[in-house]
């Protein structure tokens, strides 16, 4: 595959590869003399600027390999081969094609900000299961512990249990979180902790609710 793809480059590839420049306060007509046709005659790149290809450049790249296997990357190598047959890409068609190569400008700082793609990470057996029976106790446990432990409602308990599976099955799926949030979610409650408050919980209350002349 080309390393010549289009938005693939950005302005400091563009002059590593190419031997281009930053565009500078050049004025109009400053291409005229290569044959530029548009407005002021200054040609621009979007991560250049205005006035980056100067005629010396242009002279330089019109017919030059790296020019041309990039051409046959965006455009198809039939198209490169008629196009340099004829003595190599005009001012203005070279630069589209530095045009077709640049990266947007939101897309290089998106690259400069995360320059690699973070791989998603997959909690151990531990750290799911510390996590999927925390949140089962926060999503049923607490708010209805009174029901559990003065009324003996054993539906919270069955309630515990499926909110538990389906928050492991979640847990247990590749996580988007720093590899540093993962690892702390061991340090939470894990089962055991969470089913021995729930029954000291019940056990404290039945003793305040014992008459105690018994």
């Amino acid at each position: 595959m080309s390393r010549f793809a289009a938005g693939s480059m950005t302005g400091d590839q563009l002059i590593e590869e190419f031997g281009l420049q930053q565009g500078g306060d050049v004025g109009d007509g400053f291409n005229a003399g290569a044959g530029a046709s548009d407005g002021n005659q200054t040609k621009s790149n979007k991560a250049l600027g205005d006035g980056y290809l100067t005629d010396k450049t242009y002279d330089k790249l019109k017919n030059d390999s790296k020019v041309k296997a990039a051409y046959a990357s965006i455009n198809g190598q039939e198209a490169a081969d008629k196009k340099f047959s004829k003595g190599g890409l005009s001012i203005n068609t070279l630069d589209s094609l530095f045009d077709d190569l640049t990266k947007a400008p939101e897309e290089q700082s998106a690259a400069e900000a995360t320059p690699e793609a973070k791989q998603p990470v997959v909690l151990s057996d531990r750290a799911a299961d510390a996590i999927a029976y925390t949140k089962a106790y926060e999503n049923v446990m607490l708010p209805r512990q009174g029901d559990y432990t003065i009324r003996n409602d054993q539906t919270v308990i069955t309630d515990f249990n499926d909110d538990y599976k389906l928050n492991l099955a979640r847990a247990k799926a590749p996580q988007p979180q720093e590899p540093a949030v993962l690892q702390n979610a061991e340090a939470k409650q894990n089962q055991a902790q969470v089913m021995d408050y729930a029954n000291n919980y019940k056990k404290a209350v039945g003793d305040t609710l014992r008459p105690s002349n018994r």
